[in-house]
Formats: structure tokens, C-alpha cells, sequence
């Protein structure tokens, strides 16, 4: 097995892989369903490795995966149906595989993942989005597996990624993003939600590197503990000198709801232009009584009462999907079952 990173690594302290993984997997391609139209296709696409640099120490664990799929939208072309990507990685079997996503110039798409980890999933996402291209990428998923999840995303100017992720499933998950926005007038959307119980452990670690001016991004995440769950929030913002009228924002707040769950939450901001406005925010805090007594005593029962704020709670996360009513019903709807399970 490749050696693994350790809780050594500044990036990996909170995070133990070696201790939920062995060589007891049979290895295997990464199963990918897709549905959507077949021209998008495209087998010529290889992954960007010019870009894709190993700033955390760790790339080994996603080197020299095998492209499984590639996506590629032409210039100008709108795909009104949605991308659906089924992975798969079965018990005992450690399933690896890299995935292509290119958008042309103005170009628009949004692709839904649903990643069913019941052994150990080890992937990789490359995506390019060139001027004026828009992405919304929304992620799910279930299973009790491992999961090992890079997102990569490099942007050029005028481009739009809008991301979601809920976290609700796998024993072990770490989920790295890295982006790049390279042009001018660019923005990256990244939310979503960790819904843990039990012995459940979530890593999500983000760089977004802002690389070219007047571009903005943001990160808005809450998650739900319980159990003896963990969760991990590092998000990190780095913006270079020539990044003038970088607009930077994060947010992560969390209820715990167990005093045995743990959640550890690391902001960051690296800045070395003078024209910005960064900010960023974290609260972790158990569920306020208040509300809850409020809503009891108007006649809701304790645990439908403690489901509709925590309902509330989450879908603050759900902030960039406003104005796609499809998508905030979706997920919003997962959230409730999620909740209500």
C-alpha cells in the first residue's frame, strides 16, 4: 500500500486514515454510472497536472488513478438536463479512479454525484472551467465505507462553481478541495452540511487560492453531531498579491448534540494584498433552549420540535441555491429525512 499521510502532517492532525484502512481490499477500477446525454463524453481529456500541486504533502494518496470518465461541454452550450454520476465502491474492495469535467468557454452545467461507500472509495475530480463558464455541482451519498474524496477546480475569469456537499454517510471520510481562481471576475460558491451520529468521522479541508483580482468566494457550511461523531472543518483562503479586490468569506457553524461528539474548526486567512475584504467565522455550541421551549410550548412535541430547528439550522447552508428552486427543494427534502431517519 502507498504510504499514507499521518496525523503528522499539519493538514491531517485531526485525521488517522491508516487507522480505517489495511491491505485487506481487493483493488478495482472506480464503478461510475452516468447518466446523460453520451456527446459530452469525451475520452481525450487527461488530468492537469500542471496545476494540481501537492501544497499539502499528501498527493500520493491520489497518485496516478486511472481516468474513468471524462465530461466535456462545448463553447457556449447550455445543458438544461442535469449530469447524474453513480460511484460505487463495494465491500472490501478499494475502488480508485479519476474523473474529467471540462467546460468550455460560457458553457453551463450542473452534475449531480451520488457516491454509494461501502468498502473504500479513493477518488479524484479535475475540473476546468474556462472564461464565463458555470458549474453547480451537487454531491450525496450513503453507505458505512471509507471515502477519500480531491476536488480540484481551476477557474478562469468571469467562471461560476457553486457547490454542495452533504456529508451524512461512511465511517471515514476525508474530503479535499483545492481552487484556483486564475481569472479575473471569477467566483467559487462551496456549502454544505455534516449530519454525524455514532463513531462517524468527516474531514472536509479546503484551499481556495485566489490568483487573479476583483474574484470572490465563499464557504458556508453547518453541521449536526451526535453519538461519539467527529467532524473537521479547515478551510483556508489565500490570497496572492496580485488578488486585488479579493472579496473572501467563511462560515462554519455547528450543534453538538452528544458531549461525546467533537468538532474541530480551523479558519484561515492568508493574505498578501492590500485591496480585500476577508472575513471568517466559526461557532460550535449545543442546541439553544430557548427555541425549543418556545416551540413546545405552542403544543409540537420535543423531538418534532428539536427536528424543525435543526431543519432551520441546516438549511442556512442551502444560502446560494436560492434562487434554484429545484436544487433547495432537493436538497432541503434531504434534509429533512436525514433528520427525521
Amino acid at each position: 500500500m502507498t504510504a499514507l499521510p499521518t496525523p503528522k502532517s499539519e493538514r491531517w492532525k485531526y485525521s488517522n486514515l491508516q487507522t480505517y484502512v489495511s491491505d485487506k481490499y481487493t483493488e478495482q477500477p472506480l464503478s461510475v454510472g452516468y447518466d446523460g446525454d453520451d456527446k459530452f463524453i469525451n475520452e481525450s481529456d487527461t488530468q492537469l497536472e500542471s496545476w494540481a500541486t501537492d501544497v499539502y504533502g499528501d498527493m500520493q494518496v491520489w497518485d496516478d488513478l486511472q481516468d474513468v470518465l471524462s465530461v466535456h461541454i462545448p463553447e457556449d452550450m447550455h445543458v438544461d438536463k442535469p449530469v447524474y454520476l453513480s460511484l460505487e465502491a463495494l465491500e472490501n474492495s478499494k475502488s480508485t479512479g479519476h474523473i474529467n469535467i471540462h467546460l468550455e468557454k460560457g458553457a453551463s452545467l450542473c452534475v449531480y454525484e451520488d457516491i454509494t461507500c461501502n468498502g473504500w472509495m479513493n477518488r479524484s475530480i479535475t475540473i476546468t472551467l474556462d472564461e464565463g463558464a458555470n458549474l453547480t455541482h451537487i454531491r450525496t451519498g450513503s453507505g458505512d465505507g471509507i471515502a477519500t474524496n480531491l476536488t480540484q477546480i481551476k477557474q478562469a475569469s468571469k467562471s461560476k462553481y457553486s457547490a454542495y456537499a452533504m456529508n451524512t454517510y461512511c465511517e471515514f471520510m476525508r474530503d479535499q478541495i483545492h481552487v484556483t481562481l486564475d481569472g479575473a471576475d471569477a467566483s467559487c460558491y462551496l456549502s454544505g452540511a455534516k449530519i454525524l451520529n455514532d463513531k462517524q468521522h468527516c474531514d472536509t479541508c479546503i484551499l481556495i487560492e485566489h490568483r487573479a483580482p476583483n474574484c470572490y468566494s465563499n464557504q458556508n457550511y453547518r453541521n449536526i453531531l451526535n453519538g461519539q461523531s467527529r467532524g473537521i472543518f479547515q478551510g483556508k483562503v489565500h490570497v496572492h498579491k496580485i488578488a486585488q479586490q479579493t472579496d473572501g468569506y467563511q462560515l462554519c457553524n455547528s450543534v453538538l448534540l452528544s458531549d461525546k461528539c467533537e468538532m474541530d474548526t480551523k479558519p484561515e486567512l492568508e493574505i498578501y494584498a492590500d485591496d480585500v475584504k476577508c472575513s471568517h467565522g466559526a461557532v460550535t455550541a449545543q442546541p439553544d433552549s430557548e427555541p425549543l421551549f418556545y416551540l413546545m410550548a405552542r403544543g409540537i412535541p420535543k423531538k418534532q420540535a428539536q427536528a424543525i430547528l435543526l431543519q432551520a439550522f441546516v438549511a442556512e447552508s442551502l444560502e446560494a441555491f436560492e434562487d434554484n428552486e429545484e436544487i433547495y427543494e432537493q436538497l432541503s427534502q434531504k434534509i429533512e429525512h436525514t433528520l427525521n431517519a
